[in-house]
């Protein structure tokens, strides 16, 4: 039997320090050590004629488009299309400059010619079935996976005293602000918070931590690396996420490997990712934040610890490989 032509858009391994570059380069670890006649799709200097034209394709019999805002899909309509979805953060953002209906024609195109579509949480199908026409549609939920690496490394930033961790690109959405008013109420902590920094809410949120008197108990460190990330996990003493819109939350799932008491916001994916033994918060009012801040942390326990970090495993990137190498078996 001759073996299926494979062709997997990893466009986005260009750029490793992004979530859809790590997504790509934790896949092609295990697709590599795959018997399937796995190709990558790169197109490199390519890039612009191939987006403008993305009829160019290779010819192969399965392409997997892995994430929504690829502009790759297979000329024939016998190539097998899987399509992942990871969020709809780009509908609710071209929705509030008035191009959402473009977006959401150009989504459903993709949507009614794949074979099969896949998301990275449960909340993300719900989003986009609520969204979208997905009748007789192939649906399969795969979780992503957790890599924090073995080494760790001081930070340049290194607090005195426990501190609070927390980290993600410093957008409103992340609604990092709220930790202002919320860390002045438990005078015992700081907050180091590590993401980039290049969108003016990161700069009015530090404008606003000086004028609050918090300089040296709030700390916006910027970017850091795999090491440095893990010594923060490692000797936080909880981890603190109050984003509003996530389509998986994987620092969440990070945390949990650590065994970390995790307070975190109720909405979106969050919960799912969480699990039971989570701390949420309904509201991002500082008092209940407080509230739910010091009785989780009067509460948590060893074993609360070891069923964190048991829960972890669910996110693992060999068990996301073999299940996307499944499907490109069975499609």
């Amino acid at each position: 039997m001759t073996k299926k032509n494979i062709l997997v858009d990893f466009e986005k391994i260009k750029d490793p320090y992004s979530g859809l570059g790590q997504f790509c380069a934790h896949l092609k670890t295990f697709f590599d050590e795959s018997a399937l006649a796995i190709r990558y799709w790169t197109p490199g200097k390519f890039q612009k004629l191939a987006k403008k034209f993305p009829l160019i394709l290779p010819k192969c019999d399965v392409f997997h488009a892995v994430h929504q805002d690829s502009p790759y899909m297979p000329w024939s309509f016998k190539t097998k299309y899987i399509l992942t979805i990871h969020d709809l953060n780009a509908l609710h953002e071209h929705t509030q400059f008035g191009t959402g209906d473009y977006y959401k024609k150009s989504l459903q195109h993709k949507i009614d010619r794949a074979s099969v579509i896949t998301f990275i949480s449960k909340f993300t199908q719900s989003e986009v079935e609520r969204n979208f026409k997905l009748e007789g549609k192939k649906l399969q939920v795969i979780y992503n996976g957790i890599s924090l690496g073995k080494t760790a490394e001081k930070p340049n930033e290194l607090p005195s005293g426990p501190f609070l961790f927390s980290v993600g690109t410093v957008l409103p959405k992340k609604n990092f602000h709220v930790l202002i008013d919320f860390l002045k109420l438990i005078p015992g902590y700081k907050i180091i918070l590590a993401g980039t920094t290049f969108h003016p809410y990161a700069h009015e949120m530090q404008k606003r931590i000086e004028s609050e008197g918090l300089a040296d108990r709030f700390f916006l460190v910027g970017t850091i690396d795999e090491p440095q990330k893990l010594w923060y996990y490692q000797n936080a003493s909880a981890f603190i996420f109050p984003s509003l819109l996530e389509g998986f939350g994987l620092p969440v799932a990070e945390a949990m490997s650590l065994g970390l008491p995790l307070f975190i916001s109720d909405k979106t994916s969050l919960p799912e990712i969480g699990g039971n033994d989570a701390y949420y918060f309904k509201n991002f009012e500082a008092n209940h934040m407080r509230d739910v801040f010091l009785a989780g942390m009067k509460e948590f326990t060893p074993q609360k610890s070891a069923r964190l970090i048991e829960r972890s495993k669910l996110f693992n990137w060999k068990l996301a490989a073999d299940s996307y190498l499944k499907l490109y078996k069975s499609v």
